[in-house]
C-alpha cells in the first residue's frame, strides 16, 4: 500500500503533484462551513470498529461531496481505502488516490473534495469504545458546526411540539 507523509511536506519539489498554498485561517475555514451548512447535508455514514487497543472510524464519502473534517486532537494514522480526492491538509494540496496510508498531525483539519467514492478510515490508539467519549477525546467541532447542531436539535423539538 502507497505511503505518503501528507503533514507537514518539507520539500514539495521531490513530490510531483503537490502544491503548497496558503493555509486557510481558522476563522476562513469556519466561514466556509458555515456557508455549506446552509445546504442540503450528503449523508456520509460512519463505521466505529474496534480491536484490542485500537478503534478505527471508517467514513463513507461519496463522488461530488465537499467535506470539511472536524480539528484532530491526537497524532493518527489515515488509511484511504477506496477511491479519489482531492486535499488540502496544512497549506498542502495533493490528489488522494486509494490504496493511501499516511500519518496526521495535532490539529489538522482537512477539506477535501470526492472525485471518487471514498471509503477513508482514521485509526486510534485506545481502549475506549463509547463512541461519544472517543469523539470528545479525539476531535474538537467548530463552533460553527456545533451552533448548526443545536439549531437542528432545536428545530426537531419545535417540529415534534407542533405535531403534539
Amino acid at each position: 500500500m502507497p505511503t505518503a507523509n501528507l503533514a507537514p511536506v518539507q520539500k514539495t519539489d521531490e513530490l510531483p503533484g503537490v502544491q503548497t498554498i496558503p493555509s486557510p485561517s481558522n476563522a476562513q475555514i469556519e466561514r466556509l462551513e458555515a456557508e455549506l451548512l446552509k445546504v442540503e447535508q450528503v449523508e456520509c455514514p460512519l463505521n466505529h470498529r474496534f480491536a484490542p487497543g485500537v478503534y478505527m472510524r471508517e467514513i463513507f464519502m461519496p463522488k461530488g461531496t465537499f467535506i470539511i473534517g472536524h480539528e484532530h486532537k491526537t497524532e493518527h494514522l489515515n488509511v484511504v481505502l477506496c477511491g479519489r480526492a482531492s486535499v488540502l491538509i496544512d497549506g498542502v494540496a495533493q490528489e488522494i488516490v486509494a490504496p493511501c496510508t499516511f500519518k496526521s498531525g495535532i490539529g489538522v483539519r482537512k477539506l477535501l473534495f470526492i472525485h471518487e467514492d471514498m471509503i477513508w478510515a482514521t485509526i486510534h490508539p485506545t481502549h475506549e469504545t463509547n463512541v461519544e467519549q472517543l469523539e470528545a477525546a479525539l476531535i474538537i467541532k467548530s463552533d460553527t458546526y456545533l451552533s448548526h447542531q443545536a439549531q437542528l436539535q432545536f428545530e426537531q423539538l419545535r417540529l415534534k411540539q407542533e405535531e403534539s
